[in-house]
């Protein structure tokens, strides 16, 4: 079966300090799986653009703006039929991340919710849950596209909006808790 095709986005701005290492993770499936690899950055940060080119991924500077903004002028430009958008913080497994995308290209599901690491065991004793919110997404581009993207108004809550206008429009959406893996 081949390889899922579409666009891996990292925001510049959440992965902060974690950038280098997000892109040297995905950089190596972007070439070999026919992912285009963009940054979208409203960092105004001239390091980005380096990081960027290092690791083989397309740069998109852009004035600042929340999230949804950000992700609402990128995603146009790219191409394929799955989007990955920004889920790189809770995945260390290239595995992991072609696996979601390969699920999502072959119409197993619509979409995949991907939280980050579950509440640790001190938390869960005394009883308190982190919030149940989205670190990324991996979805087909025609829901994207459907439901007319994300909230341009939205930034830390982009995500969790369109996930909810997912599960209202009747996609096929699971929620996936990223564990901790290795390459």
């Amino acid at each position: 079966m081949a390889p899922p095709t579409g666009a891996l986005l990292i925001d510049a701005r959440s992965a902060g300090a974690r950038l280098p290492r997000e892109l040297a993770l995905v950089a190596p499936l972007a070439a070999e799986q026919a992912f285009e690899l963009t940054v979208i950055d409203d960092t105004q940060d001239s390091r980005v653009a380096d990081i960027s080119r290092r690791h083989g991924a397309r740069h998109v500077p852009m004035p600042h703006a929340p999230l949804g903004k950000r992700l609402g002028i990128a995603i146009p430009n790219t191409t394929g039929s799955v989007l990955v958008f920004p889920a790189l913080g809770c995945l260390t497994s290239t595995r992991t991340l072609l696996e979601l995308a390969r699920r999502v290209s072959n119409r197993e599901v619509d979409a995949l919710a991907l939280s980050g690491d579950p509440p640790g065991l001190l938390a869960r004793v005394l009883g308190r849950k982190k919030p149940d919110t989205a670190a990324g997404i991996c979805l087909a581009r025609h829901w994207y596209e459907r439901l007319g993207g994300c909230d341009p108004l939205l930034d830390r809550d982009a995500l969790d909006d369109l996930i909810g206008r997912l599960r209202l429009c009747g996609a096929r959406l699971e929620h996936i808790t990223a564990h901790c893996q290795t390459r």
